[in-house]
């Protein structure tokens, strides 16, 4: 009987296709969409630097493939070989997503059960890998295994600007209800964390606290907020 597995994610508000901000990263998010979807075939490479949006999209691609038929999340740097079993059940239209590609690194285990996985999936291979860095960069030893790595399309991704940042915050406000102006996007940038995911946590305690007590998004009301809570920022 084949067993789904169920995702193992950190990000607190569920990652979707919907609530990805693109940015630079339209590429990305197509792709990603084509292969969760089935109107595209793997494997699917994505690469960029930390804090991108990589495991974003991969949770995304689980979530959406979830409705149409069995997938797999799994990190390369955290799998128990437990979780490896479970791949052997899965049918060949299933969606796979391998996050943390850079610990295949001297990872002679890894490369032996990537490489089965990729036969066990073929022909349609609807495998989803990410890491900081591009197959060509990879320590791998398996010429076979670098040959299947690279034989779909492989996607560069990017950080999101400044600008790009404060337009996330807006469309994630705004997907939850919130009304955050521009200033106050302004403000959250300047004085709350840097890191996107850091971001959208905080968005989403915000929208906690406003429901308790009934206020707005207003700048003031920010400030009382990362005061109390230094780990937020400051300002």
């Amino acid at each position: 009987m084949t067993r789904q597995l169920p995702l193992d994610l950190s990000v607190r508000d569920h990652p979707s296709f919907e609530n990805f901000w693109a940015g630079d990263n339209g590429t990305a998010l197509e792709a990603a969409r084509g292969l969760a979807t089935g109107r595209a075939a793997g494997p699917l490479y994505l690469f960029g630097p930390k804090a991108c949006g990589k495991t974003h999209l991969l949770a995304a691609i689980a979530r959406e493939a979830q409705g149409s038929g069995p997938c797999a999340f799994l990190s390369l740097a955290h799998a128990h070989p437990e979780a490896w079993e479970g791949l052997v059940d899965l049918p060949h239209d299933s969606v796979v997503c391998v996050d943390d590609m850079d610990a295949l690194t001297d990872h002679a285990d890894g490369e032996r059960r990537l490489f089965v996985l990729f036969e066990s999936l073929a022909p349609h291979r609807r495998i989803v890998l990410a890491g900081r860095s591009n197959p060509a960069g990879l320590a791998v030893s398996r010429d076979d295994l670098r040959t299947r790595l690279a034989s779909g399309p492989i996607v560069a991704m990017q950080r999101l600007s400044d600008e790009a940042k404060a337009q996330a915050l807006c469309h994630r406000a705004a997907l939850r209800g919130l009304s955050l102006t521009d200033a106050a996007s302004a403000y959250l940038l300047a004085h709350g964390p840097r890191d996107p995911r850091a971001l959208f946590e905080l968005l989403e305690d915000l929208d906690r606290e406003t429901m308790a007590d009934g206020r707005k998004l207003t700048i003031p009301y920010l400030r009382t907020v990362l005061v109390r809570d230094p780990g937020s920022g400051g300002p």
